[in-house]
């Protein structure tokens, strides 16, 4: 394995993507197509970039064969060695069950990157922020997603959207670093108090000045030292299901903790048969994190630059464990795990690809394929991406939006600002606004759709006109939470 800074890659892929309706009812969330790429692809780019050539994928069962398959085909994984591990269906694990149970296969620290990634900026920065920082978890934070959804018009129902106020999150940062996390909460729970932030004094002592920030968004990347995927492992704490709101939380807090090393009973307690030879106390994070990188933990005491300096071995020891941000300030960056972030994400593709697949490649992989067959007075703008093997009839006008492949685009189409999967067949005279339509739909001549979502192999009759709905099968139908 020669992946950089002694490190593990682990790319998270196996959430059903509940949040996606109809998208995900057939086809598993990372194998979505996002431009000509599924999109796992993303955040495998991002990794190879970052250096890293061999990377574990947490997925399915079910879903083991057809990610493969798909990552198999010629071109799309050029340097990577990918090692999948299956969890078995019917298992409800959320993201720290997941990375306890591939425990054993992690024997440096890790980056645990989500499926749904999808950024241009270079990980190798947050790794540079966590080895800087001796950081125990480094979490990658962007305003990215939030500015550039934000003003997005969303298909689907408007009364399902969602208040993205609620998916916020309250960071604090230490004012001399702002690098430092000491504080991190949802807004929600924040909320459901009904009161103000308050901190403790001894939070007060060791972080006087503390800037809460509530606009960054968790882009689910996270660096984390091997010592607290130990302690995950040995602790077997059922209570740690995700690393975003429950794993994360509780190391932000562990960070007011004292290392404090255990003392031999004196020869009265010792005599007492019920007393052991010596205090036993409950091993917390903070005794895995005293016991990690022991020479380094010597050098405090040894150099010069230290606070720790001329201190004594055995003296209680702090900020043994710290949490820090990589912040993406610039480039794209977004989670395609709800239906406005993937459908933003779709649509940006066409300027974007460029920035995965290099140049050259993009050279010989353009906008529009040759094997697209587009008839006479048809417009397809610069600012659309198609798909293998598409058709597009006569006066056609394609605007501002993504065709899948093997796609049957009648006469007289305009289809603006929309997303259309692979398979899909258009009839005549059809205007499709603001819309995603799923894989091997049917649209009937003369109709008129804006805003909507239909679902994978829906028929919509002929003339029918619909406007922010989702069209779809009641007994496949998911609920459509949209942020």
């Amino acid at each position: 394995m020669s992946n950089p800074g002694d490190c593990t890659a682990v790319i998270m892929a196996a959430g059903v993507g509940s949040r996606m309706t109809d998208l995900t009812y057939q086809c598993p969330k990372p194998l979505l197509p996002v431009g000509r790429f599924p999109l796992i692809w993303y955040p495998i780019k991002s990794l190879e970039k970052a250096g890293f050539s061999d990377i574990i994928i947490v997925t399915r069962q079910s879903w083991h064969d057809q990610i493969q398959n798909a990552l198999s085909v010629d071109g799309c994984i050029d340097r990577v060695r990918l090692e999948y591990i299956e969890i078995q269906d019917s298992d409800e694990c959320g993201t720290a069950d997941s990375l306890r149970i591939i425990a054993d296969r992690i024997k440096t620290n890790v980056l645990v990157v989500t499926c749904d990634l999808i950024s241009d900026c270079d990980l190798a920065d947050l790794m540079a922020v966590h080895r800087k920082n001796n950081s125990s978890f480094t979490v990658m934070l962007s305003q990215l997603p939030t500015t550039i959804i934000g003003d997005t018009p969303v298909p689907g129902f408007k009364s399902k959207q969602k208040n993205s106020d609620a998916e916020k999150i309250s960071i604090g940062f230490e004012s001399s670093n702002l690098e430092h996390v000491v504080f991190w909460k949802a807004r929600i729970d924040i909320e459901d108090e009904e009161e103000s932030i308050s901190f403790s004094k001894k939070f007060l002592d060791r972080y006087p000045c503390t800037r809460i920030q509530s606009t960054w968004t968790d882009c689910h990347v996270y660096m984390i030292n091997k010592y607290i995927v130990q302690y995950l492992q040995e602790k077997k704490n059922k209570y740690f299901n995700s690393l975003q709101s429950e794993l994360l939380p509780f190391v932000v807090k562990k960070q007011m903790s004292t290392f404090v090393m255990d003392k031999p009973l004196d020869d009265m307690e010792m005599s007492s048969p019920e007393s052991p030879g010596k205090q036993e106390k409950k091993k917390d994070l903070v005794d895995y994190a005293a016991n990690t990188d022991n020479d380094l933990n010597l050098i405090k005491y040894l150099s010069l630059t230290s606070s720790s300096f001329g201190s004594n071995e055995d003296a209680p020891q702090k900020n043994l464990i710290g949490c820090y941000a990589y912040r993406q300030t610039s480039g794209f960056c977004v989670r395609a795990n709800t239906i406005a972030a993937y459908f933003e994400a779709c649509k940006q593709m066409p300027r974007l690809i460029s920035k995965f697949v290099g140049t050259k490649k993009t050279q010989t992989q353009p906008n529009i394929p040759e094997s697209t067959d587009i008839k006479p007075k048809s417009q397809v703008g610069a600012d659309c991406m198609l798909g293998e093997c598409v058709t597009i009839g006569e006066k056609v006008s394609i605007k501002k939006s993504v065709i899948g492949k093997h796609c049957k685009i009648g006469d007289k189409v305009k289809i603006t600002n929309s997303v259309i999967l692979g398979h899909v067949n258009i009839q005549e005279s059809c205007n499709i606004t603001n819309c995603i339509i799923a894989d091997s739909a049917n649209i009937g001549d003369k109709s008129e759709l804006t805003g909507c979502i239909v679902g994978q192999n829906q028929t919509i009759s002929t003339m029918s006109k619909y406007t922010n709905e989702v069209i779809s099968n009641s007994s496949q139908m998911m609920e459509v939470t949209l942020e």
